[in-house]
């Protein structure tokens, strides 16, 4: 995976490279540097969420079109579980927000939201995988469809766990 802060220090122009070097309002600059990187990566996720949530949509068509129904509610509320966590990472806390924010968040603690980011992003393509082996199980085996439906809903639940320690990072309420 590419390093977005990396990107977007290299895609800066020349007026924040002068920004760089007035004193007071470099280390702004970086600050917002990282927290812009922060929001591409996040916006990134939120979309692979989303393509996983649709593979998840045409299993459920599959299932209908075979007329399939013992498993519709089960993959509709897992496919509600997607889109619930998509617009949650979507909106999040974009951590670092001016010069004189209520809530200002440092360096060092951008860095760790990009941790955080880097095990969500982990997270996802493992959920990936598992939606891919639901598709395979649709068109196969149907009875093994509760099976794969668990082990998505695990995943999306670590996958919440990490995303609320994000935020409760951001906030400051993490102990």
């Amino acid at each position: 995976m590419v390093d977005i802060r990396e990107k977007v220090e290299e895609d800066r122009g020349i007026l924040k490279k002068i920004q760089l070097l007035i004193p007071g309002y470099a280390g702004y600059r970086r600050r917002e540097d990282i927290r812009i990187a922060d929001n591409l990566l996040r916006i990134q996720l939120a979309d692979k969420l989303k393509l996983a949530r649709q593979d998840v949509e045409s299993c459920r068509r599959v299932l209908v079109e075979n007329y399939e129904t013992k498993h519709l509610e089960k993959i509709g509320s897992l496919s509600a579980q997607f889109q619930r966590l998509e617009g949650d990472l979507r909106h999040a806390e974009q951590g670092y927000s001016g010069i004189s924010p209520a809530l200002q968040i440092k360096e060092a603690e951008l860095n760790k939201l990009y941790e955080f980011d880097y095990s969500m992003a982990s997270l996802i393509e493992s959920i990936r995988e598992e939606v891919n082996s639901l598709k395979t199980v649709v068109n196969t085996n149907p009875e093994k469809i509760p099976e794969n439906i668990t082990k998505i809903r695990q995943m999306l639940d670590d996958f919440d766990q990490t995303f609320k320690r994000r935020i409760k990072f951001i906030t400051g309420t993490e102990v």
